[in-house]
């Protein structure tokens, strides 16, 4: 089961800052996790930052009603 955390309230540097307090939570617990957002948010920094740290993920950006990505443990 994948716990859902919703992003799309915040803006940067915010939204990368939430995005990395509820990932390292998710990660200790070994909980996959999806972070929802919003089309117009800029995720980039997400993405990148999955890349480099070599992070098991997907980008749903076609999901109705909201765009997620799913990180796997």
């Amino acid at each position: 089961m994948c716990l859902t955390i919703d992003l799309s309230t915040y803006q940067c540097p915010q939204l990368f800052v939430q995005f990395k307090v509820k990932l390292k939570q998710a990660q200790s617990k070994k909980q996959s996790v999806c972070f929802i957002y919003e089309q117009k948010q800029l995720i980039n920094d997400i993405l990148a930052f999955l890349e480099a740290k070599k992070f098991s993920y997907t980008q749903h950006y076609n999901a109705k009603p909201y765009p997620y990505i799913e990180v796997n443990f």
